[in-house]
């Protein structure tokens, strides 16, 4: 079973790095794969929201420093090295496996994607805390550069989609115990519905 999702997963893989490909992803892929391209825009980002941001934005800064951070952690020191997977672009190329790396080869293990994880994880804590409309570029960055790993050649997808499942779930019950904690009306998720809000007005009254 094991062998077969495998070797699934590396047909998968070679499909979607070496045969779905053209000249401008040659380019892009990278580029949006690079952490340097938007890491300093998050970190612009992040110092506004505590210097200059209200409650739910600092609530929201503190959240995202809790996730990101304990899926980087998690992920890096806990998953990779109990699960050990070597990287595409570092094993043996054969005539039935061939990577097209478009970066320098990366030797640290595979499994799962760090790029996957903390963007999910990012997507996830704006997805509760600020809703649906700032939370779903997010989710689409997220997909996109979970996407780059496996087309720059440094990640299976099953690497990435572990990345995604991880950040997710981590992010979510980090985000929720700070909600519960955090007792900010406005840092509710704005995902309820008007009969959840009519429901909670009618017992108060």
């Amino acid at each position: 079973m094991l062998n077969s999702l495998i070797a699934l997963d590396q047909r998968l893989f070679m499909f979607l790095n070496g045969e779905l490909t053209n000249g401008f992803l040659d380019w892009f892929m990278p580029f949006i794969t690079d952490a340097k391209t938007w890491l300093p825009f998050v970190l612009l980002a992040w110092f506004l929201m505590i210097c200059r941001g209200g409650k739910r934005l600092r609530v929201l800064a503190l959240a995202l420093l809790l996730s990101v951070g304990g899926t980087d952690l998690f992920c890096a020191r806990v998953v990779k090295k109990a699960v050990g997977r070597t990287r595409p672009c570092s094993i043996e190329q054969t005539d039935s496996f061939r990577c097209r790396l478009l970066l320098p080869v990366k030797t640290s293990k595979s499994f799962p994607s760090n790029h996957s994880a903390n963007t999910a994880a990012f997507a996830v804590v704006t997805l509760m805390i600020c809703g649906f409309k700032a939370g779903l570029p997010m989710l689409l960055l997220a997909f996109l550069i979970g996407y780059s790993r496996i087309y720059v050649g440094v990640h299976f997808p099953l690497d990435v989609v572990a990345g995604w499942l991880f950040g997710a779930l981590i992010a979510w019950l980090i985000t929720r115990l700070i909600l519960a904690r955090a007792d900010l009306q406005e840092c509710v998720s704005q995902t309820e519905t008007p009969s959840t809000v009519k429901a909670a007005a009618d017992k108060t009254s």
